[in-house]
């Protein structure tokens, strides 16, 4: 799944994908510091075309991307923001791609999904839905699943309302994006537990 570091439901605004939140000014020709949020860092690339949440600057196209070694973040410059201040304008900004550029420029091996695809999946387990994916958050290593459920369940087995799955293979059988179903197994023991 390409994987951020906070709630993607959070952060998706109109066909918007948080890719990278922007840091403080590098230098003084507007290089800033970019702590990408993202799996697929190669896909951040010169001349391309990006989305802020800044309300002056709100697309910006790549100058140039640097990723640091050692580092937590990379060095990114974008086209006509040629000075410390005007790039300090940006500082604390979220980077967005779309979601149409994340499918172009992000390739998926097999049983890889992007969180925007698996949101709003229905969660089944012996034909019975339990519920439907909110939200996506990761925890440490492991992506979980933020999931409402079925309201039928709430109301006949005083089930609670959500429940948190682990997107891992113990309990992820198999993930159907074209019908939006992920077929589980051991989730409803989860659901009966929390």
């Amino acid at each position: 799944m390409d994987k951020t570091t906070e709630s993607l439901s959070k952060q998706s605004t109109n066909n918007l994908i948080q890719i990278g939140k922007i840091g403080r000014t590098i230098g003084f020709d507007g290089s800033l510091r970019l702590f990408v949020q993202t799996d697929f860092p190669t896909s951040i690339a010169k001349d391309t075309l990006y989305y802020t949440s800044h309300r002056i600057y709100s697309s910006v196209i790549v100058q140039s991307y640097t990723p640091l070694p050692n580092k937590d973040y990379a060095k990114i410059q974008f086209r006509d923001i040629t000075t410390q201040e005007i790039a300090k304008a940006l500082t604390n900004h979220i980077l967005y791609a779309t979601i149409e550029q994340s499918r172009q420029d992000c390739i998926l091996k097999d049983d890889e999904f992007f969180w925007f695809d698996i949101i709003g999946c229905d969660i089944i387990e012996s034909q019975i839905t339990l519920g439907k994916v909110q939200e996506i958050d990761r925890i440490g290593n492991t992506d979980y699943m933020l999931i409402s459920t079925n309201p039928h369940l709430i109301t006949t087995h005083k089930l609670p309302k959500t429940f948190l799955l682990p997107y891992i293979d113990r309990f992820i059988i198999q993930t159907d994006i074209a019908q939006k179903c992920i077929y589980t197994q051991n989730a409803r023991e989860i659901l009966e537990n929390s």
